[in-house]
């Protein structure tokens, strides 16, 4: 079910632990500057929290990359990694669900169990950004705010940016009720685009579709976004899901980075 240029699933190591496999985009892993991957469910993911995760890095073509992540709260706030005084593990108290950053030999980091991740990267400002994006991140305009701030700090500009969406929960398993519609109507996303009816007063909703409206609003070309198309709830064997899995503390770990290297 995996959507086109999707790459072959390569072993991704995690310093002092254990072997973690990724999915990858095929175009973004010619882009030599780039690295990035899309986590599976994996030994560790059910039995290391994200605080034991912590200053440990993961390596890829001979470089050590510091994860960078965020403590995530279903919000819509943006944070900018910028080094110097700020370590990586400085974040960890911080609540946001989206990164964005210029620096590189770091990976930009969110964890997903039927939420959206999304990565953004400009080629042009060499900036990068990932957000993770459920429905209550989504109804706040989360990824359209992440290519603002990018755009506010870094001069990036919309139609520059490059998008992968990772796995998350489709519309196929997705329902939701009258107060998620409620919280979607406040950001004013196109409801009739991204949601179908199954009656008595549920919805499906495409969290894939509300991010590429989103993403659309905020000047991001349609031809420039790509996806990885898996359905979390519908692949228990390779995905954790937190409603397929009664509420599991499992998560995928999904990054992005900047090479040192040229």
């Amino acid at each position: 079910m995996g959507g086109p240029g999707v790459g072959r699933n390569r072993p991704f190591l995690k310093k002092g632990i254990r072997q973690v496999e990724f999915l990858r985009i095929e175009e973004w892993e010619k882009r030599g500057r780039i690295v990035h991957g899309f986590g599976k469910r994996g030994e560790a993911g059910d039995k290391v929290s994200k605080k034991d995760w912590w200053g440990h890095s993961l390596q890829e073509r001979g470089e050590l990359f510091p994860l960078v992540a965020l403590r995530q709260v279903h919000g819509d706030r943006v944070v900018v990694f910028a080094g110097g005084s700020q370590q990586p593990g400085d974040l960890w108290l911080q609540e946001g669900d989206a990164l964005i950053s210029c620096l590189p030999g770091y990976a930009l980091s969110v964890f997903t169990a039927d939420c959206l991740p999304v990565l953004l990267f400009d080629p042009v400002q060499q900036a990068v950004g990932i957000v993770h994006a459920g429905w209550r991140g989504t109804a706040k305009a989360i990824s359209f705010k992440a290519v603002e701030k990018m755009r506010e700090v870094f001069r990036c500009k919309g139609e520059n940016i490059l998008v992968a969406m990772g796995p998350c929960i489709g519309p196929c398993c997705l329902e939701v009720d009258g107060p998620v519609q409620e919280a979607f109507s406040v950001t004013r996303l196109p409801w009739g685009q991204i949601a179908s009816p199954r009656g008595r007063g549920k919805w499906s909703l495409d969290l894939y579709q509300a991010n590429t409206w989103l993403l659309k609003e905020a000047g991001v070309t349609e031809a420039n976004i790509q996806r990885v198309d898996y359905c979390t709830y519908c692949c228990p064997d390779t995905f954790y899901s937190y409603r397929a899995g009664g509420k599991t503390r499992g998560r995928q770990l999904n990054f992005l980075a900047l090479s040192k290297r040229a």
